[in-house]
């Protein structure tokens, strides 16, 4: 729980190490705590990326289901199903109320790092805006992740890093507003940051090792959270503002331009490190949803779209659900993350390019989205380009279509149905099943928040 989260020394033992090319985790049980030095500062550098990645294999499963993107058929474990469709209201003991301790533990170790370069004699004031700027991003990367699986729970924003006390929780709009504050902020300091950082990122990075192309990344992740409020309720200023970020990141649409580069979590089979937890050789029991066969469109010759038949694979027989009753046979199963360390994609260019496909569907500039939704068609799907998105309303369903399949199981397509209201376009693959739409507070949160004051209490919390 976020009272819980431990001091600037503590978590300077749950932070990692890394080299340039993987993530190299020290022993937690012997940490080294000693002054500030660059040594320390790579360390806690390196652990906000430890920490962030250990939630994401979770959060793609977690949201995948919600979605109807996947399945988790766990033979020893049917709540991995039932839980996440047919038992309602949602466990917040357990199984549906992921992404928060480690989010808000990796934002207090955001904070620490700042606190702790702030004074710190052996870095330049460059190097020290380079730090605040590394860390404000991450920070509110994860703060992101919290309000995305909450939503209208909204979260709290502040953290108490002296006493660890409770904080408020605030609206879902208020959320994103402080996101998108803390990203600009970043973004300051990143220009400000000088040449280099006073530490190394690992190989997911490459090409946005500099304070100035991490800023690009930043920015991206700015678009993202833009976008997000503009179908929110923020409406054409947020819009407005995306296309202004999404103008200083990374994007590249021009013929043959690479879709998937970007920024990735990595990960290895070294001693103490990780392997991608969505590999099916780590985890056989994820399985796709079966509605990815009959939704594709179809290329000219007559075959899916070309994302289906790179993402996915026919498996036989099908697998069914654990238990009785639970789910649905399904006979596909994903292809994404072929290896056991394949990265697994934070921003790439892709979802760029429909990010401002986005942003000007909602501005109404249906004739300036149309260039980049035929460039995710084309070059990722194969499929024919269109000569006209229609309707508004036309415009945000084909948009829908181009995400899902560009973006499958990355973490998008739950967000994406609600934020736009058509969660109700979701199939039900039982009659028992439901359509969740937010992730509750976990349990420990709520029970320790209930001694509170009013204010303090959490939302959703029974």
């Amino acid at each position: 729980m976020i009272r819980r989260i431990a001091s600037v020394l503590a978590a300077t033992a749950l932070a990692a190490g890394c080299s340039s090319d993987r993530l190299v985790v020290p022993s937690f049980n012997d940490p080294a705590v000693g002054p500030a030095d660059r040594s320390l500062l790579q360390n806690l550098a390196s652990g906000l990326l430890t920490e962030q990645r250990g939630g994401m294999a979770g959060l793609v499963s977690n949201v995948g289901i919600f979605g109807r993107e996947s399945y988790n058929y766990t033979g020893s474990e049917p709540r991995n199903t039932s839980f996440f469709l047919s038992v309602f209201p949602l466990d917040n003991s357990g199984f549906t109320n992921g992404q928060w301790d480690p989010r808000w533990r990796n934002i207090r170790n955001a904070l620490n790092l700042i606190t702790i370069a702030d004074p710190a004699p052996f870095l330049t004031d460059a190097e020290k805006n380079a730090v605040r700027g590394y860390a404000n991003t991450l920070r509110a990367l994860d703060l992101f992740y919290v309000v995305a699986t909450r939503d209208t729970l909204g979260a709290p924003t502040a953290v108490d890093v002296e006493t660890n006390r409770a904080q408020p929780f605030v609206s879902r709009d208020s959320v994103y507003r402080f996101i998108s504050a803390t990203l600009d902020q970043a973004a300051t300091q990143l220009a400000a940051g000088g040449t280099a950082f006073p530490f190394t990122l690992h190989a997911g990075f490459a090409g946005f090792t500099t304070p100035a192309t991490f800023r690009q990344f930043n920015r991206a992740l700015a678009a993202r959270v833009l976008v997000y409020r503009g179908t929110l309720g923020c409406g054409n200023p947020c819009y407005t503002q995306a296309l202004a970020a999404i103008g200083e990141s990374f994007i590249n649409a021009t013929p043959g331009a690479d879709l998937r580069r970007g920024v990735y979590h990595v990960f290895s089979t070294a001693s103490g490190d990780a392997l991608n937890g969505l590999n099916n050789q780590v985890n056989p029991d994820i399985l796709a949803h079966p509605s990815y066969r009959g939704d594709a469109q179809r290329r000219a010759n007559g075959d899916p779209d070309l994302r289906f038949s790179t993402k996915l694979r026919t498996i036989s027989p099908a697998r069914n659900a654990p238990g009785t009753g639970l789910g649905i046979p399904t006979d596909l199963a994903f292809t994404l993350y072929p290896d056991q360390t394949t990265p697994l994609p934070i921003i790439r260019n892709e979802e760029l390019i429909l990010l401002r496909a986005e942003a000007n569907i909602g501005l109404g500039n249906l004739s300036a989205a149309l260039p980049d939704i035929n460039f995710t068609r084309v070059n990722a799907g194969g499929l024919e380009p269109l000569t006209t998105l229609g309707s508004a309303s036309d415009a945000v369903t084909t948009l829908l279509y181009e995400r899902r399949y560009s973006l499958m199981f990355e973490g998008h397509r739950w967000f994406d149905v609600r934020r736009h209201g058509r969660i109700l376009s979701l199939p039900l693959d039982l009659p028992t099943h439901f359509r969740v739409t937010v992730m509750p507070v976990p349990q420990a949160e709520c029970v320790f928040r209930a001694t509170l004051a009013q204010e303090l209490r959490g939302p959703g919390c029974p």
